[in-house]
């Protein structure tokens, strides 16, 4: 998921993407034309710093062509990934419920589910009620899904200089650190899930106390529990993170080559969520997953050889200042990540396509995902 912003300094999670600045709706002529000509500077802006680091680095970028045109089925290892509602490991569910879910995930070769178990509190713990069923589920996941591995979706938002009663995470302070790999254990060793999936937002930049806690976590869960992570969008100069943020009155959404390499030492997946990018048009949201996909690929596999890479993409719908159905969607998310492949000749780092979300993914939206993609 991603992160609105709310009353200038506190954050919420919801279960969409939605408007990132501000929720109140411009008064008077003046103010809409100040409001539309910013829209156009923040969507020129994020353009300009994707051409930057082309030119930047046309060592490792492609612009002109890609290296080959094979279809979407031929990088489909049947490795993908779903996120999955909270209603799974929250409330009661039938056996008949169980077994349309995973014939569901199984005939469309998903591998790997998020299922939300959260949120976490502010001093890093879960409370037991929110996954009451959690228990029954992983016996159904066993019966139903065997080849099937289910991660606890854990999130809350990262607030610096906050503290547990504020109901959001401080990642500085080494005790919440302690005990979001307590919890993180709790559900690998105690339930029986196969990893847990951390979407903690919004993670800065190189920021040190995120690094701090993937090995808090590692060091808790052992080595054989998947330690995978929701993380934002690449971007080639930390500089250029540092201005969109402040451009789009975002916290910060951008990880350099850097700390995308940092990370990938930690996970043994990351899971990109390209969506809620800003794109206002199909071709301008095909291009920017296109040049996210094979760079970040790079980056996790310089590094990292035996961590794997998965690419989010939406299947909500919906319009916002962030976020347009018409540009972002299941058709053109595929289209560009097989453009993405299509520039190399390795992929050793990538898995597959993660969808957000299951609950809101419609026939239609998977009968494109089995045309471009199986």
């Amino acid at each position: 998921m991603k992160l609105k912003k709310k009353n200038n300094s506190a954050t919420e999670i919801s279960n969409l993407p939605e408007e990132i600045s501000g929720s109140a709706e411009p008064h008077g002529k003046h103010r809409l034309k100040k409001m539309r000509a910013r829209n156009i500077v923040i969507r020129g802006a994020l353009l300009f710093a994707i051409f930057i680091g082309v030119i930047g680095e046309l060592g490792w970028w492609r612009v002109i062509a890609t290296e080959t045109q094979l279809p979407g089925k031929h990088f489909n290892l049947g490795l993908n990934a779903t996120w999955l509602a909270h209603t799974w490991v929250g409330s009661y569910h039938t056996q008949a419920e169980y077994q349309n879910l995973f014939s569901l995930l199984n005939k469309e070769q998903i591998h790997y589910i998020y299922v939300h178990a959260g949120p976490l509190n502010g001093d890093g713990s879960d409370s037991p009620e929110l996954y009451s069923y959690a228990g029954a589920f992983i016996r159904a996941a066993r019966q139903y899904g065997p080849n099937i591995k289910a991660l606890a979706w854990l999130g809350q938002i990262y607030v610096p200089n906050s503290q547990p009663s504020d109901g959001v995470l401080n990642i500085a302070l080494a005790a919440t650190r302690k005990a979001i790999a307590t919890t993180s254990a709790y559900f690998t060793q105690s339930l029986g899930f196969d990893g847990v999936h951390l979407d903690i937002e919004p993670i800065p930049n190189n920021d040190p106390h995120f690094l701090d806690l993937l090995s808090d976590i590692r060091q808790a869960i052992g080595p054989q529990p998947i330690l995978s992570l929701s993380t934002p969008n690449w971007i080639a100069v930390a500089r250029l993170a540092i201005f969109m943020s402040k451009l789009t009155d975002r916290d910060n959404y951008w990880w350099t080559t850097y700390y995308y390499r940092k990370v990938g030492q930690y996970a043994n997946q990351i899971v990109v969520m390209l969506y809620n990018t800003d794109m206002p048009t199909a071709p301008l949201y095909e291009a920017l997953v296109e040049q996210e996909t094979a760079h970040i690929i790079r980056d996790v596999q310089f590094e990292s050889p035996t961590t794997k890479v998965l690419i989010g993409l939406p299947t909500y719908t919906g319009s916002s200042k962030a976020f347009h159905d018409s540009a972002e969607n299941i058709t053109t998310g595929l289209t560009g990540v097989i453009n993405g492949l299509n520039y190399e000749s390795f992929h050793t780092a990538f898995a597959g396509v993660a969808i957000y979300p299951e609950w809101l993914t419609t026939p239609a939206d998977w009968a494109v995902y089995n045309t471009l993609w199986l």
